[in-house]
């Protein structure tokens, strides 16, 4: 299989899988908030929060994993694998024990987190949290094994457990929520999917790629170790970064301004679906340039990140434009007008965060791939400071919004960063100009912005229309227009006449 059919099959797999899950997100959010008082809802959205903190202690080790599976496999190295993959489980089985403990002192520190959550529920938030957290704890160590199939450039399995994993406990959350059951048992169904998946990973493992990739248990590699610690400890520093960018906002307002935590929730959904599907779309460059490095260049790993990079911003304003304008009434009819009145400004300016950071993101990933991330971690440090202190300033000062104007602040600043100091810095191994990057990367999708300053004096925020038929009409088609003929080279739309034509000749010959 070519190495572009594998990275259009991983970018298919993983989309399939966002838009399912995303398909189980729409449906569960409206059960929750329906079912559950404002204060419960909110309680419940911190218990998430909090316990996906767990994930943070996984150091970058299954990045790692996948890129080291990539280039072992391709080199036929499956003893050096084995030693990587054995000795990362037992590195993450470490990291689950201190996670463990994490999470006791979270739950023992609810009443001082979140000081304005009625005393009512406090017990309850204690023993929901221990349950889904020390469940994450323990899946942690597991994704060593879902790891080695995204090295291997295989995505159906992942995709079919993760497909499991969310629609199941979507399901039995709602059975639960129907019957009017308490926060304690609905944490307790989350932690019986969170083992159930740990325990299927390994089995899938087992069956499916063992002979590719093997592994023992209670192994220890000092060299495999010293390799993965070195290569996850930046990445680890990014992780920490990207906790303070989007993992603090909930938590922060939950502190300060418990009552708005549920509202600011809602808006967060939809712009992390954004978020998923880029990441899912993109994300196969990982292990794809991985596994390439050693047949290409740098100017032409430089190419390919211009190249990704302008997909990605049509792709970014493919979806936040309508989020941004249609943000009231896509959010009333998902959880009703009274969350849609308070949300839906917190939605539009998420909107615009993600499209401002993420516009780095295929850079971000060749960077990794070709394992120069010490080279730059500034651009995600400077833009989890800026990040945190305006919104734990704003949040004070305007409310819930703060935190989704600090992010935005913030996300420009990492951009920044990203072309003025580690575009440089990595030129060696990802080699192109910076303003040919600039214009050819990120200013050519911004020409699609176009038409929307002009449907923004026709734009009615909490209208059900955010503007007349004829003048949505037009704004859609001159804003395609945009997106075909300018943004898109002549080499671009070729290869997506090609694609399509394979996809369309695939299609008969199955039929």
């Amino acid at each position: 299989m070519s190495r572009k059919r594998k990275v259009l099959q991983g970018s298919a797999s993983n989309l399939i899988r966002v838009l399912l899950s995303m398909l189980v997100s729409l449906v569960l959010p409206p059960f929750l908030v329906h079912h559950m008082a404002a204060s419960e809802y909110s309680a419940w959205v911190l218990i998430l929060q909090l316990s996906a903190y767990v994930n943070l202690l996984d150091f970058g080790l299954q990045t790692a994993i996948g890129k080291y599976v990539a280039e072992y496999d391709a080199g036929g190295h499956r003893d050096t694998s084995h030693s990587l993959v054995s000795t990362s489980f037992t590195l993450l089985a470490l990291a689950a024990t201190v996670a463990c403990a994490v999470v006791g002192g979270m739950a023992l520190s609810v009443p001082k987190l979140f000081h304005q959550m009625p005393p009512a529920l406090v017990p309850e938030v204690r023993t929901a949290l221990l349950a889904v957290g020390l469940s994450a704890a323990f899946a942690l160590p597991f994704g060593t094994f879902l790891s080695t199939f995204t090295g291997l450039q295989q995505y159906f399995f992942p995709t079919a457990v993760s497909i499991f994993s969310r629609i199941g406990s979507a399901a039995a959350l709602v059975s639960l929520l129907l019957m009017h059951c308490s926060l304690v048992q609905l944490a307790l169904v989350m932690a019986a999917f969170n083992v159930v998946t740990a325990a299927i990973q390994f089995l899938g493992w087992q069956s499916l790629v063992k002979q590719r990739v093997d592994f023992s248990f209670l192994f220890f590699d000092r060299r495999s170790a010293v390799k993965l610690v070195k290569y996850g400890s930046v990445l680890s520093l990014w992780s920490l970064a990207t906790f303070f960018i989007s993992g603090l906002d909930i938590v922060i307002i939950g502190h300060y301004r418990y009552a708005d935590t549920g509202f600011y929730a809602i808006a967060n959904g939809p712009a992390n679906f954004m978020l998923a599907l880029v990441s899912s779309a993109f994300g196969p460059l990982l292990p794809a340039v991985s596994s390439m490095q050693s047949g290409t260049t740098p100017i032409r790993i430089g190419d390919l990140c211009i190249k990704m990079t302008r997909y990605c911003g049509l792709l970014l304003f493919a979806l936040g434009l309508p989020l941004l304008f249609f943000a009231y009434p896509l959010l009333s009819l998902w959880v009703g007008k009274r969350y849609a009145a308070q949300s839906a400004l917190y939605l539009e300016v998420l909107v615009l965060c993600n499209v401002v950071r993420q516009l780095a993101f295929p850079y971000i990933l060749v960077v990794v791939a070709t394992g120069k991330q010490h080279l730059a971690t500034i651009g995600g440090i400077l833009e989890a400071l800026v990040n945190v202190t305006l919104s734990i300033w704003l949040v004070q000062r305007i409310g819930a919004v703060g935190a989704a104007v600090g992010t935005l602040a913030g996300a420009f600043v990492g951009l920044g960063m990203h072309l003025l100091v580690s575009i440089p810095l990595t030129r060696k191994a990802i080699q192109m100009d910076r303003s040919r990057f600039l214009l050819h990367g990120i200013a050519r999708p911004l020409l699609v912005m176009i038409p929307s300053l002009f449907l923004v004096p026709f734009w009615r925020r909490t209208g059900m229309l955010p503007a007349q038929p004829g003048v949505l009409a037009l704004w859609a088609a001159v804003s395609s227009a945009i997106a075909w003929k300018v943004v898109l080279t002549a080499k671009d739309r070729q290869d997506f006449g090609s694609l399509l034509n394979r996809l369309l000749y695939w299609r008969i010959e199955r039929t």
